[in-house]
């Protein structure tokens, strides 16, 4: 869907005055990959953030509200949202500042106590009752697959400049799903899926896990608690430290108290833990090489040694043996440097991939 710039600005402008927001000083934020676009409104010594979501393009405004009231409901800090336009996809937030971690973190910030806290966020999140008592779409089978495939449509076509059989596609279908039905239950919760350094902000005047705020959530999902532990210590942006990482979880086992005191109830944690990183990262590899081809963002391919690193950890553990098999048959050379890409290649290969997804996942 295209985006008139002009039809959208009026309706932008059209927002902030029926907000009470027309005598404001405006000034654009930084974008990321998101189809989503924000700006700071200053006026009289305060100031707002409007999230510009076009419908049909970015995700729906209507979403971030449901989960953020939501979050606030379990004492989170998220944004305050003072005025919306669900129909034209517009929310007016509190503006939580420049303090996020990535900043924090470029300019010396402690990383010990940085995560520290936003682990102690997600003991916070996963000790309350309340927090899976939402409707939101389930993380399930279809949907993890889903995601997976991404990485098969759009990476594999970047590094091999052809597309992979459809036998080669079905089989990469069969080995997640034999893990996926492997793996024991765990209770279902609030996943955020985005819980990383770029959506985490330090706020000032809050104590204790209140002084974390929350930025970035609205394609949450009801699953597996380890997924946003997973994402926070496996940043797909950012270089941790092995060490680090094992004391950050040791650190969220510890404190959810007897969820895991277990031997057996860590092991299933840490094997959704894997199986999860393994798919994120999977997922991962295949967005940024989307931004790349279909986007002409090539500032993401730097990080994609990073991914393939990650994901070359999470593949030696036993539990995902039949996707680490699937990889050394079809795909050995996943973490290839990407010298010369032809991006019209890519998009018309991905295209016709993209297209087998649906019929493929009906049949799971």
């Amino acid at each position: 869907m295209q985006i008139n710039p002009v039809q959208r600005e009026k309706e932008r402008i059209d927002f902030v005055k029926s907000s009470g927001w027309e005598e404001a000083e405006i000034s654009a934020l930084p974008v990321d990959a998101s189809a989503r676009c924000y700006f700071r409104l200053s006026k009289n010594g305060e100031t707002r953030i409007l999230m510009d979501a076009p419908p049909g393009v970015a995700e729906p405004v209507e979403v971030f509200a449901k989960v953020a009231r939501h979050l606030l409901s379990c004492g989170i800090s998220v944004p305050v949202i003072y005025e919306e336009s669900i129909e034209k996809g517009f929310l007016l937030l509190e503006d939580f500042g420049e303090k996020t971690y990535a900043k924090l973190l470029a300019a010396g910030g402690s990383e010990e106590e940085l995560y520290a806290l936003a682990v102690d966020v997600l003991v916070k999140m996963h000790s309350s009752a309340q927090l899976p008592e939402i409707e939101m779409p389930p993380y399930d089978l279809a949907f993890f697959i889903r995601e997976a495939l991404i990485m098969v449509d759009w990476y594999y076509p970047t590094v091999n400049a052809n597309a992979l059989t459809s036998n080669q596609r079905q089989s990469f279908i069969d080995a997640w799903c034999e893990i996926f039905n492997n793996l024991p239950c765990l209770p279902t919760t609030l996943v955020l899926r985005d819980f990383h350094i770029d959506n985490l902000m330090i706020l000032e005047g809050r104590d204790g896990v209140a002084s974390c705020g929350l930025l970035d959530f609205q394609t949450a999902v009801l699953g597996p608690a380890p997924y946003d532990l997973m994402s926070l210590v496996e940043d797909a942006r950012r270089d941790i430290v092995p060490k680090f990482r094992t004391k950050m979880i040791s650190r969220y086992l510890s404190s959810m108290g007897e969820v895991y005191a277990s031997p057996e109830a860590q092991k299933i944690f840490m094997d959704w833990f894997y199986v999860l990183s393994a798919q994120r990262h999977a997922k991962v590899l295949g967005l940024f090489a989307r931004l790349n081809a279909r986007d002409n963002k090539s500032v993401y391919l730097q990080h994609i040694p990073r991914v393939s690193n990650l994901m070359t950890g999470s593949l030696e553990q036993e539990i995902l043996s039949p996707v680490r098999n699937w990889f050394e048959m079809n795909f050995p050379d996943f973490k290839s440097n990407l010298v010369s890409i032809d991006r019209n290649l890519v998009q018309s290969l991905a295209s016709t991939s993209e297209q087998s997804v649906v019929e493929l996942t009906k049949k799971i």
